[in-house]
């Protein structure tokens, strides 16, 4: 299922039809993806999974300013979290 995701993913970025996705079904995936990558890292009780190298780092910027702006969050914040879930904390 998430192969067949992640492919179709890729061919609608290809073609441009980005714009043809509804906005809320974006949203309704991105927390998705978010929800099951956070679980899966609180269950593990290891190192967080790697994202990818197909994923850019301006890519993966634009993710995590909207997620902190989700939650009313600020680079402060982030930094609070960033040094407790740093590699070796566990």
């Amino acid at each position: 299922m998430v192969a067949q995701l992640s492919e179709r993913i890729e061919e609608t970025v290809r073609a441009g039809e980005v714009a043809d996705v509804p906005r809320p079904d974006v949203t309704a995936l991105v927390s998705g993806a978010v929800k099951l990558y956070a679980t899966s890292a609180e269950e593990a009780e290891s190192d967080v999974p790697v994202i990818d190298a197909t994923v850019s780092t301006t890519e993966a910027m634009v993710v995590a300013c909207a997620l902190l702006r989700a939650h009313n969050l600020n680079p402060f914040d982030l930094a609070l979290w960033f040094s407790r879930t740093a590699r070796g904390s566990h």
